[in-house]
């Protein structure tokens, strides 16, 4: 290994006291490949904990100062050379069919389990262990080469951060103006659905009528893994506008009795597929109802994000359409503007119309093909509404014409929705969202 790492590995063991360790002292320089194979080997042949825990860092401090063709050639090291060894799991199969019993199914699963797991474990327990993996993870799905190499390292790491970041380990944490400001700062950073547009924007997102809370974990405590920006209201909102503006001037004695949950944000991209949502709002539902017991309502609104992208991929829609429809929808998909819509006599009736169709029946493997409702529909919430001209930013414009949505969490009824959405696929929907179908299939404009 090079110089720099082995007299950091031999600075780091002096200090565990473990300066007559002999493991590196003859090693002649290596390149980078080399140098993280050899301490990954030694790591796995160490029993001190001790020592393990200073190899760990080196590794990953020489991960770190890797090129992304380096790290590369490191996750296709992992995949390669430390995979499980096909006799060893062959013997144990071949011990387990000769006689099945509990400890031989143990020896099995030992023997499928590659050397590449024990070795992540280890390096979890370095200083910042944790977080060096989620970003070793993060490289993973970005540049990890090969898609085989990426598909079953990926697959590895998932089911090590699905067991670490389990609802056991979760704390759930109010964020309000007092919290740090490192933390504040993260919010701004990883706000994905409505931009907050600096700290006076953030401070108005942290008043009184309105809540922030966050999942985060014990390895990771400045860092919120997932947070939702609630707003507490009189009444069902259906404008994101509305709820960020500046907070009114007249007094607020009267009570608030509906929380809308109006941006729910993952932070870290190698947690990709963790799920922490459902948990996270069922957690603040139950909270809210604790703190705010004259809360009654518990709703979202919702983007739809994959919308006009749907429509402009289904000419088979617009056909159905009659010809101003069809010339209205053409000049809007381009770059949709708030202007066309405010004008347009078509448009009002026809788009929230052709999104019920696309959030009821546009279907993936038979669930809805919109990722938000397949997140709020699974967790058992109501399709409740649509609402017209709810979101004229430039993103909102460009993702659904301006168009959001309120799901609706009734306490008494979650349980029952989800199970009919997981068993059946059914869209559990308010009567409200059915008729704008209804009204479509009662016309030339029926859609397929």
């Amino acid at each position: 290994m090079n110089s720099s790492t082995l007299k950091n590995l031999l600075q780091k063991l002096s200090s565990f006291g473990l300066e007559t360790l002999e493991l590196f002292k003859t090693k002649p320089r290596q390149d980078f490949s080399a140098s993280i194979q050899s301490l990954c080997q030694s790591l796995l042949g160490l029993q001190g904990e001790a020592a393990s825990i200073a190899i760990a860092e080196e590794i990953i401090l020489s991960y770190q100062r890797g090129t992304a063709e380096e790290k590369s050639r490191f996750f296709r090291y992992l995949h390669d050379t430390l995979a499980a060894d096909p006799a060893a799991t062959a013997a144990a199969i071949a011990r387990y069919q000769a006689a099945p019993s509990q400890a031989n199914l143990q020896a099995l699963a030992a023997a499928c389990e590659a050397p590449r797991l024990a070795l992540l474990r280890t390096l979890n327990t370095a200083p910042g262990g944790t977080m060096a993996l989620i970003s070793m993870r993060e490289d993973l799905l970005k540049t990890g080469g090969a898609a085989a190499v990426r598909d079953i390292l990926d697959a590895d790491f998932a089911s090590l951060f699905r067991a670490w970041f389990n609802r056991g380990f979760l704390q759930l944490r109010r964020i309000d103006w007092q919290t740090p400001a490192l933390i504040l700062e993260k919010l701004i950073e990883y706000e994905s659905v409505h931009e907050i547009k600096g700290w006076p924007d953030l401070r108005r997102r942290l008043q009184q009528d309105r809540r922030c809370f966050g999942f985060f974990h014990p390895a990771i405590p400045n860092v919120p893994l997932i947070f939702v920006e609630v707003a507490l209201t009189h009444g069902f909102s259906n404008n994101i506008q509305e709820l960020l503006k500046p907070a009114a001037t007249e007094a607020a004695d009267k009570p608030f009795n509906t929380a809308v949950f109006y941006s729910i944000n993952n932070c870290l991209f190698g947690l990709r597929g963790i799920s922490f949502g459902n948990f996270l709002i069922k957690q603040v539902v139950e909270d809210l109802s604790l703190s705010n017991p004259e809360i009654r309502h518990y709703i979202t609104l919702s983007p739809v994000p994959g919308f006009l992208k749907w429509l402009a991929g289904k000419p088979e829609v617009l056909q159905r359409c009659r010809p101003e429809e069809q010339q209205a929808i053409q000049a809007l998909l381009p770059a949709p503007q708030s202007s066309q819509l405010r004008l347009s006599p078509v448009l009002p009736s026809l788009l929230p119309r052709l999104c019920a169709h696309y959030l009821l029946n546009a279907k993936s493997r038979e669930k809805p093909l919109d990722a938000v409702a397949r997140f709020h529909l699974g967790n058992g919430a109501r399709l409740e509404r649509i609402n017209w001209l709810a979101d004229v930013s430039p993103n909102g414009l460009q993702q659904s014409a301006g168009l959001m949505v309120n799901y609706v969490y009734d306490m008494a009824t979650v349980a029952h929705n989800h199970e009919a959405y997981e068993q059946r696929s059914e869209v559990i929907a308010s009567g409200a969202v059915r008729k704008l179908l209804e009204a479509g299939h009662q016309g030339a404009t029926a859609l397929p």
